[in-house]
């Protein structure tokens, strides 16, 4: 983990080297060559999944680590002293340690790159794998009739993909076809393809057989002799691998053959088979299995990919059954209760209801037992081989995701984490690397996409133009993260029950923690509460980056915060009327968070000294304002460069001396508050926005209560604008919708209570040209009329509670990449329609892809129509309705 400490310590020591414009003034020449010291550690670590043998890395990983902490220690407390002394003699001081640091940071560098020769010189050649003679052929009976493993009795929750995958397979197609299978380790995906490979029908229409596992680090030389090996005898020794791999495809080329793929690893691996199997042109195919679903994308179209799913309850509680009761067709009743209690802890996986079942199924069967198991299901499971087979999947991580992985298991389990907040913790905590053409919250986003495509985090909710919005970690891979972390000492989960000295990073899931702080090391750098609301004093952490309190509630704003001038990251609960002018002795704060447990009556300016947060990246404060430094002297230094996100206040922040000084904002959420003078103040609050936000591509506005057309939008639109959701504002659809029809760039149109009034919304040809998602929400229009070819790229179509609303236009019918209509509490004649649309997209476009979802909060249902003919297997997140 000493790849996480780079990183960090890095950008600590950057605004130390480029003085220019940093609080603190350090002239020291030692400081540019530890940091160019560190640049170089980064690249090492960044080239080790590149290497040979990179696992041997592992002593000098903890020698780094450990003379990095006391470095990162030394340094930051130097810093926090000059902040709070601004003393000379610690400037002093500083220095003398500085030279001790630069010292044992360059043994260091010369270790890893004596390390990295070492990996770097060409290694012998392994010896010949002793294969004689010359090459014999197989007869295709004997080919076809060879076993490499038994077959499962029965399979549980895999039927459905079974069936789909042998109808691809026995299609009536010539051409060479290339499935996968993809998903996290240990959810059936060898065991899906074993089932298809050694079926019947699979038997009979293809002639020719190959299963082949691919190890993470396989030997292509060997690999090719396994393949070979199960056609026909090879027993020359000095085959090259191009030899190999010419006599695979001329055995090949005339025949029907089907090759399996377990477990492949890279697209390299994929790379260099391909060119080994022959397109003849007589329907041979190719399944392929992998956790890793950027690959699967590389190596077949996107209809062909088959993506895993975790078991529900009803599979997972029959998988149990069958493996724990093999000799009895049902559970005994008295063991129910626990049986389900085990079902739910496991979560779906079918590698660990197996695991569990057999060692259910050879132990006594009282309830007495089977609640021993219950609860203590981590012994069981450690024991057997499902950690090291989950653990594979974070050892081939490359360096910059491994600590942003381990740091998921810091939420509670089955925890549904916010992206947004998850990347910003990252970034706060000095995982995420700066880079010339990405924002690090772009950065992250990255990282956290990387993550799912490899399975190993689950996206439980994306926002309407498909990015990530929710997530979450399966519980198998969550205590697989906490153990590490606990190993590396990234992190430490507090729930109650075990010791938490000596920590860096402290996470809290339980609101009974009497005196868990008082034994915390003053080293403490992060503190995480995900509990439910308590009051719970804290101590003052002097070198804290991270304090995440939501679930504390503040009446008075605590004191102790304010002297943590390391803090990047503060998000708490706060029910006081004022901010502390000292809030600007925070000036790390990256991210400032402030909600309320208690209803928002009217907004309170924030101190004027709030400018001077300097680094402000993202501002969250429900129920405060921004005060106007124009109206104030000496207002130079009070500006926020780098604020990309504002949301929370109300539109009295939006006004020319207050948005003209965050030029760089992408993100805009404001609440509508009733004043005496509402009309003026909102319409100059869109005057503001549309005149300084030229970078502005989310804006979203939510009302106190209904405003009557208070709005202009003179100005209107920022060219940049993607996403817009708008309530309460009172528009009338004929004069201000064409304007915003013209906004270049628009994906997502949200129209919710009050946004616009009149019975008529007619749309014309030309106008939302790019808009994916369109939300229609509490409004009362009774006809959508449409004139031409409109919304040519429409994705999502929602209606929720427009209960005049009488159809769907027909013309929605001829939108092709239309994906989704969705009617919520509406009149059965738009239901109707919906269906319409639904069967024309079948029979003009062949769009049997398009779900159309009927929901209706009265019953608590939802009822989906999809096209029977065609399985679907891949669980698409929930579309967010914010």
């Amino acid at each position: 983990m000493a790849y996480a400490l780079i990183v960090s310590l890095k950008q600590t020591l950057e605004p130390l080297v480029d003085s220019v414009g940093s609080r603190i003034q350090i002239p020291n020449p030692e400081l540019k060559i530890i940091y160019d010291d560190l640049c170089y550690l980064k690249s090492f670590f960044d080239k080790l999944n590149s290497l040979e043998d990179s696992n041997s890395v592992e002593e000098l990983d903890k020698q780094i680590k450990d003379v990095l902490e006391r470095s990162q220690d030394l340094i930051e407390f130097h810093l926090s002293d000059l902040v709070h002394s601004g003393s000379g003699s610690s400037i002093s001081g500083f220095s003398r340690e500085l030279v001790e640091v630069k010292e044992k940071v360059g043994s260091l560098v010369n270790m890893s790159k004596a390390k990295e020769d070492y990996l770097t010189q060409p290694q012998p050649s392994p010896p010949s794998l002793g294969w004689n003679s010359k090459i014999v052929g197989l007869t295709d009976v004997d080919v076809k009739s060879r076993n490499h493993f038994g077959r499962n009795k029965e399979i549980v929750g895999l039927e459905e993909e079974k069936m789909t995958l042998k109808q691809r397979l026995l299609r009536e197609s010539n051409d060479l076809a290339v499935f996968s299978i993809v998903g996290m380790g240990g959810i059936g995906k060898t065991t899906l393809a074993k089932e298809v490979y050694l079926d019947p029908l699979i038997k009979d229409h293809f002639d020719t057989f190959l299963f082949v596992e691919i190890d993470f680090e396989y030997d292509f030389q060997a690999l090719l002799l396994r393949l070979v090996g199960q056609l026909l005898y090879v027993e020359n020794e000095e085959m090259s691998d191009y030899e190999l791999g010419v006599t695979l495809y001329k055995y090949l080329f005339r025949r029907r053959y089907l090759i399996v793929l377990d477990d492949v690893w890279s697209i390299e691996a994929w790379d260099r088979l391909r060119p080994f199997f022959p397109n003849n042109k007589v329907g041979s195919a190719i399944i392929l299995t992998t956790r890793l679903y950027n690959l699967a994308r590389y190596v077949c179209p996107q209809e062909n990919i088959l993506q895993m799913r975790l078991l529900n309850e009803e599979k997972s509680w029959e998988l149990l059954c069958k493996m724990a009761f093999p000799d009895i067709e049902q559970c005994p009743l008295e063991l129910e209760e626990m049986g389900m209690r085990i079902v739910k802890t496991l979560g779906g996986l079918p590698l660990a209801i197996v695991t569990i079942g057999k060692l259910l199924s050879v132990s006594q069967r009282t309830a007495e037992n089977w609640r021993a198991v219950a609860q203590n299901m981590t012994s069981p499971i450690r024991e057997s081989t499902i950690p090291t087979f989950l653990n594979l999947s974070y050892t081939q991580l490359p360096q910059c995701l491994k600590a942003c992985f381990l740091y998921l298991g810091i939420f509670p389990p089955n925890y549904n984490i916010p992206a947004s907040q998850l990347i910003k913790l990252w970034i706060a905590e000095g995982f995420i690397e700066p880079a010339a053409d990405k924002s690090l919250e772009q950065k992250a986003e990255e990282y956290l996409e990387d993550l799912v495509s490899r399975s190993l985090v689950i996206v439980q909710e994306v926002n309407s133009i498909g990015r990530i919005k929710t997530c979450r970690i399966h519980q198998l891979l969550r205590d697989l993260c906490v153990n590490e972390a606990q190993q590396q000492k990234l992190f430490h989960v507090n729930e109650g029950t075990t010791s938490s000295r000596n920590q860096r990073r402290l996470g809290i899931h339980s609101d009974v923690v009497p005196g868990v702080l008082d034994s915390v090391s003053r080293l403490l750098r992060s503190l995480v509460f995900i509990c439910p609301y308590h009051q719970q004093a804290i101590q003052r952490f002097r070198w804290l980056r991270v304090f995440h309190a939501l679930s504390i509630r503040y009446c008075k704003f605590p004191d102790e915060v304010l002297k943590l001038v390391r803090l990047r990251y503060l998000a708490i609960t706060y029910d006081g009327e004022e901010l502390p002018s000292s809030i600007s002795r925070l000036w790390n704060l990256e991210v400032l968070i402030i909600h309320k447990s208690q209803s928002i009556k009217s907004s309170v300016l924030l101190p004027l000294e709030i400018w001077k947060l300097h680094k402000l990246r993202h501002l969250q404060c429900m129920g405060f304002d921004l005060p106007d430094p124009s109206m104030e002297d000496a207002t130079d230094f009070l500006f926020f460069g780098k604020l990309l996100t504002l949301s929370g206040v109300s539109a009295r922040s939006c006004i020319n001396g207050v948005l003209a000084r965050m030029p760089n904002l992408i993100k805009l959420g404001i609440w509508l508050e009733p004043t005496t003078t509402e009309y003026a103040i909102e319409t100059f609050c869109f005057d503001a926005i549309f005149t300084h936000l030229r970078r502005l591509e989310s804006f979203k506005c939510t009302p106190m209560n209904r405003s009557e057309a208070a709005f202009s939008l003179t100005g209107f639109p920022p060219l940049c604008l993607r996403k817009l959701s708008l309530s309460g504002c009172g528009f009338v659809w004929g004069e201000h919708m064409p304007i915003i029809a013209q906004l270049p760039f628009l994906q997502v149109l949200k129209l919710r209570w009050h946004a616009f009034c009149g019975h008529e919304w007619e749309s014309y040809e030309g106008g939302l040209m790019h808009l994916k998602v369109l939300v229609l929400e509490d409004l009362d229009i009774k006809q959508l009329m449409v004139a031409g070819y409109v919304f040519p790229t429409l994705e999502q179509l929602i209606f929720r509670r427009c209960y005049n609303l009488e159809e769907i236009p027909p013309e929605f019918g001829d939108i092709p990449t239309l994906q989704l209509i969705e009617v919520d509490d509406c009149s059965m004649s738009l239901i109707e329609s919906a269906k319409r649309i639904q069967e024309e997209q079948q029979e003009e476009y062949g769009n049997y892809d398009l779900q159309v979802r009927i929901c209706s909060s009265s019953h608590g249902q939802v009822k989906k129509f999809t096209n029977s003919n065609i399985a679907r297997h891949v669980d698409f997140p929930t579309i967010s309705t914010t």
